[in-house]
Order: structure tokens, then sequence, then C-alpha cells
């Protein structure tokens, strides 16, 4: 490229559960990551040599699960294997990343900073939870912040205690008139305003440091195919605000639309990127209700121009994972390439999200 213009690719969850991660995992996509700039993406799980302790609620599903401990850590290897393959910054902000805890945590911290892989969204207190990465490349400067709205209690960074950022919601019940009161009411959400603030305060501090702030929110409504929550909506646009020049987001199952706020865009969730596991992923151990295999068979991507110190264009870009969970970027022409784009936009409507993109997955910024 370009002295001056940087190429920014993000991908959404990976998620290697499994003791043998397959050698040739990304051998189809090493040249697209490792062709970008900056290569961003999700760490969604704990990586060590041997397990740690578990959550109680976790320990409890593992008891039921007769295939084996659902919840412990990933080979070693996995990590080293981002790494090669071209990961530059991740984010550990996630509600697996404490499966196995401090221990197996703090370790994938260590194992991602031994492969070149920078961590952002979790560390040993808070403090160093909420840092950010900042990453030079062809004279621009972009920050990198991370936060999770899903996680089991004690899992969020403390004081003096290991974890990951929060970005907390509150539901409640609203019914439209005072004669429904207590029949039918609707679910909404409120983000947590101490969090929400804290999250602003390390946004302002970022934007005057960098070029380019972008934040990954691991969050949404899990099963639902396209819808949206009010917090997201909120806390979204704050963030904008505030200073953030991209939301690229993970969580649900299934991948969600995206909106364009004052020029700024918001994709809701990307899905998963490589999702490796020792049982079937027809499997539904947890009391998911959602079509696991099919909603994790693709993803997203996004590939990010930045010239002259701002956002010049973002692209979605079709993943496709099949039943194997091993990731292909895919092309125009390809198959599944205008099926996933398609979906994208059915899901964008049906959330009422004001984003439009065109035939090859360009967002209209403006």
């Amino acid at each position: 490229m370009a002295q001056g213009t940087l190429r920014l690719f993000a991908v959404g969850d990976l998620q290697l559960m499994t003791r043998e991660p397959p050698a040739d995992l990304f051998a189809a996509v090493t040249p697209v990551l490792s062709a970008a700039d900056v290569t961003f993406g999700n760490c969604e799980w704990p990586y060590a040599e041997e397990a740690g302790d578990t959550h109680p609620v976790e320990a409890h599903i593992n008891d039921d699960f007769d295939l084996g401990d659902l919840f412990a850590p990933g080979a070693p290897e996995s990590i080293a294997m981002m790494g090669a393959a071209g990961f530059n910054v991740m984010s550990v902000a996630n509600n697996h990343t404490m499966h196995g805890g401090y221990r197996a945590f703090l370790r994938t911290i260590a194992l991602l900073e031994e492969s070149g892989i920078a961590p952002v969204g979790g560390g040993d207190t808070i403090a160093s939870a909420r840092a950010p990465v900042i990453i030079e490349r062809n004279g621009h400067k972009i920050g990198f912040l991370a936060c999770t709205s899903g996680f089991l209690p004690g899992a969020h960074a403390g004081r003096r205690t290991p974890g990951i950022v929060p970005l907390r919601r509150h539901t409640y019940a609203e019914n439209n008139s005072w004669h429904d009161w207590g029949v039918e009411p609707d679910t909404r959400t409120l983000v947590n305003r101490d969090d929400l603030a804290a999250m602003i305060e390390s946004i302002t501090a970022l934007k005057a440091q960098v070029d380019v702030v972008v934040l990954s929110c691991h969050w949404g409504i899990l099963e639902h195919v396209s819808a949206i929550a009010d917090y997201q909506r909120e806390a979204a646009r704050a963030f904008i605000d505030a200073g953030v020049d991209l939301i690229v987001s993970q969580g649900p199952l299934p991948i969600k639309g995206f909106e364009v706020y004052k020029g700024k865009a918001v994709l809701y969730n990307m899905g998963k990127f490589a999702m490796i596991s020792p049982w079937s992923r027809d499997e539904t151990p947890s009391g998911i209700s959602a079509p696991l295999l099919d909603e994790t068979s693709r993803g997203l991507a996004a590939s990010v121009t930045i010239a002259d110190g701002t956002i010049t264009g973002v692209q979605i870009v079709p993943v496709y994972l099949g039943s194997s969970g091993r990731p292909q970027i895919l092309n125009p022409g390809e198959p599944y390439y205008d099926a996933i784009l398609g979906v994208v936009a059915e899901r964008t409507a049906a959330a009422k999200l004001n984003g439009s993109m065109d035939a090859d997955g360009r967002i209209v910024l403006g």
C-alpha cells in the first residue's frame, strides 16, 4: 500500500476449545490476515498448559455435560498459531476468557504477548484492563479499547483482582400504558451508568493520543437473529460522541446488522471467525435453542481503510466456517458470498438500522 495509507482487518470470535488444534487451521486466511497493516480479532477462550479454577456455574454445566469438561482451557499452541497467522491485537473482553479462573486468564494474556499479539480489554487489575493498545503504522496512530456486557458474576476486573472490562446492562419490564400494567410487558435494557462513564473516560483519554479509535464490544442478544438491545444503541452513540471511530462487535450466535452514526460504522455482531471444539457443534449443552451449527457456520470481517488520520472506507467481508469451523475469507463470486451479505442486509433492515452497503459490502459512511 502507498505510504500514508493503512489497512486494518478486523474479524469476530476465535474460539478454539480443543487441546489439539489443527495445524492448518489458518492456512486459507493467513495471506489476507498477514497482508493487512493491523489485524484484530476477539480471543474468546482461555488458553493454558493446565486447567485453573472453574466458576461454580460453569462447574455445574461441566457436571451435566456427558462428553467431558465443556469449560476447560484450550491448547497454548492455538495462540501461537494466531500470531503466526498475522494477528496483532486481540480483545480478551468476553464471556469465555475467565472460564479457567485467574490463572488461565493471566496465562492467556501472557501467551498473547509471547506470540506478538497485544491484548486489550483485560488485565490483572481494572487499571491494566482499561489500558488501551496503541499501534503506529504508516504515520498513523490507531488506538484499541474493548469491553463486554456478557459475563458471569466476578469475571470483571477490580482494584486488586484480574478480569475483563465490564459494560453491564440492566433489564426491566415496560408496558405501553397504565391499562396494561403487568400484562405482556416489553423487555427493555439500560446500560450501566458507571461502566458507561468509565468507558467514555477511557475513550476521551485515548482519542487525545491517536488518530483513530477502534472499540470492540462483546455484547447483544444471544440467540435472536436480528434484534439489537436498547442499551447497545444507547452506548454505541455515546461512544462515538466521545471519540470512537469504529465499533466492531461479537457475542451473539447470529451475525447481525450495522448502522452509521455521525459517519462512523457500528457493526453490531461479526459472529465467529474460527470455532474448533472437541465435540460436534450440533450439541447444544448450554440450553441454547438457536440452530448453533447454522449460525456459527458464517461470520463477518471488516476491511478498513485509513488515510490522512481518518477512516475513509469500511467494507464488510463474508467469512465461511462451514461445519469444520475453519475460516475462509470469501471473494465476490465465491459460494456463500452473496448469501452472507444478503443476511446482513436483511437483519439490518429487520432491526431498523440505517446501514447501507453496495453489492460488495462497502458501507456508505456519508
